[in-house]
Formats: structure tokens, sequence, C-alpha cells
């Protein structure tokens, strides 16, 4: 798989906040890795249920490596956001228009974040036997999902979207790197918490 990534980031708060910065200064932090299935994590739906291009990117960027046989399944995640429908359908129907088969997505409709996607996702997964997952997602979110899918049990593999518009348009990257970085530390304070509480 020649974008697909290990696991290369360090499961602490410090190092996932480098891992961003790098990935940022587009240093090469995902190396190559195999899946059996690949998870094409949420974005935005526009007016009339079309996907947005962040979306669309992703989705594309999947289906390619269902052509090119590294993936045997595509897992497409989102619920409805704005405007319906959610965008795993949005996802899903872009995913066939690319060429894979009906029977080749499994859409999950209900996530309504990064977390929801990696529950919901793992649940599937185990259920399947599936072992092995690689995430597509815009490059400086496959830290944060990375960290999410990790939370859930799943060393889960990162195969960055270099095409999205997230990673093109330098102000919408700047913008990205941001909200990553509260991202990222409001998932870790919300893990400790819950880490507390489930202490006896």
């Amino acid at each position: 798989m020649r974008e697909a990534a290990s696991p290369a980031v360090p499961d602490s708060l410090l190092g996932e906040l480098w891992a961003l910065v790098r990935v940022y200064r587009g240093e090469p932090m995902f190396p190559e890795g195999s899946a059996e299935a690949a998870v094409v994590l949420g974005a935005q739906v526009l007016r009339g249920g079309r996907p947005s291009g962040t979306l669309q990117a992703r989705a594309r960027h999947a289906a390619r490596l269902y052509a090119e046989g590294e993936v045997a399944l595509v897992i497409p995640t989102g619920g409805v956001g704005e405007y319906p429908p959610s965008e795993a359908e949005v996802a899903a129907r872009v995913l066939r228009e690319a060429g894979v088969p009906e029977e080749g997505v499994l859409p999950e409709e209900e996530a309504l974040s990064t977390r929801d996607s990696a529950r919901s996702v793992a649940e599937v997964a185990r259920e399947r036997g599936i072992q092995n997952l690689v995430l597509v997602t815009d490059p400086l979110h496959c830290v944060r999902s990375v960290g999410a899918f990790r939370a859930e049990g799943f060393e889960a593999w990162a195969s960055p979207v270099y095409s999205s518009p997230m990673w093109r348009k330098p102000w919408m990257r700047r913008g990205q790197l941001f909200r990553e970085v509260v991202a990222v530390v409001w998932y870790r304070i919300r893990r400790r918490k819950s880490g507390s509480r489930s202490r006896p």
C-alpha cells in the first residue's frame, strides 16, 4: 500500500501534538502498512445531499485503495449533519460511482464525531472478525483518528488524503492545524477522566 501508515503516532499528548507539527511541515509520518478494511472518516455534506470537496476526496481515495486490491471492504462513517442524508450514505454513493461494488461498502450512519466513529466501527470490526483497519482522512486529522481508534483497542493504520482541500489550500491547512491541536488536547482530557471514573 503506497500511502497507508503504521500507527507511528506516539500514545501521549506531547507525542500527538508533535506528530501534528511534523505532519503540518510535510514530514513523512506514515510508513506503509496493510489492512482488511478502509474506514472513510465523515466530512461535511452540502445542501441537496452533495459531498463536500473533503468528503469526495476521502471517498475517492478509499475507492482507489479498493481498486488496487489493498482492502476488501470500505466502511464510510458519519451521521446526518446540517444537511441530509448522512455523511456515510453520501460517501457510499461516491464509492459506488467510483466503481466499488455494493458488497464492498458497509456504511456506519450514526457517528457524529471521530470518537463516535471509532467506537461504532470498532464494534462492527470485532463482530466481523476484522483485525486491521486503515483510516482514510485528511493528513492532519490522521493523528487524532489514530488516537481515537487506539482508545478503542485498535492500532489502526492511516492513509492520508493529500488531495483534500483541507490540505491543498494553505489557509484551510492552518485552520485545521489549530482545530486539531485543540481537539487532541480535549480528547486526551476526556480519556483521562473516563479512565479515572473506571477505577475502583
